[in-house]
């Protein structure tokens, strides 16, 4: 592995980052600069409270030694509609239903059921990590409150 300057990356990041709020909230919710930040131990304590960034978190850390495909499935802006529609709900039955629509029309969905892949616990292992996700994004004081 190549040694990387932090100090280097850090201000090459903050750089990028200071222009804006803007480009600061699109970086925190894409996928790459999440998994870098995660890699370098540098991600912030509470993940950003939104359904994009919560649904960005969740993205990486359900996808650790998942298959890409599968990954790609939840990538798609067809199943995050899908996901934030049953969680608006609340009715976890909608994201199963529409999910496996989805994934029947999907063009990889024979190679995804070659793999061996069952799409009902994906689906229900990537709501967990959500969840999971979710509950950090909250901030101390959101916790204390709601107890």
């Amino acid at each position: 592995m190549i040694p990387i300057n932090l100090d280097f990356l850090i201000g090459t990041i903050t750089d990028i980052v200071s222009p804006g709020a803007f480009i600061k909230d699109k970086l925190e919710r894409n996928e790459t600069v999440i998994k870098l930040l995660k890699k370098f131990n540098l991600d912030p304590e509470h993940p950003p409270a939104d359904f994009s960034g919560i649904y960005a978190y969740t993205l990486v850390e359900y996808g650790v030694g998942k298959p890409k495909l599968i990954l790609e499935v939840f990538r798609q802006n067809g199943i995050q509609q899908v996901f934030r529609k049953a969680l608006d709900q609340n009715n976890p039955s909608i994201l199963l239903n529409q999910g496996e629509a989805f994934l029947n029309e999907y063009a990889h969905a024979d190679e995804i059921r070659e793999l061996g892949i069952d799409p009902k616990r994906e689906f229900a292992a990537f709501a967990a990590v959500f969840i999971e996700v979710a509950k950090r994004s909250r901030a101390p004081a959101e916790v204390l409150t709601n107890q």
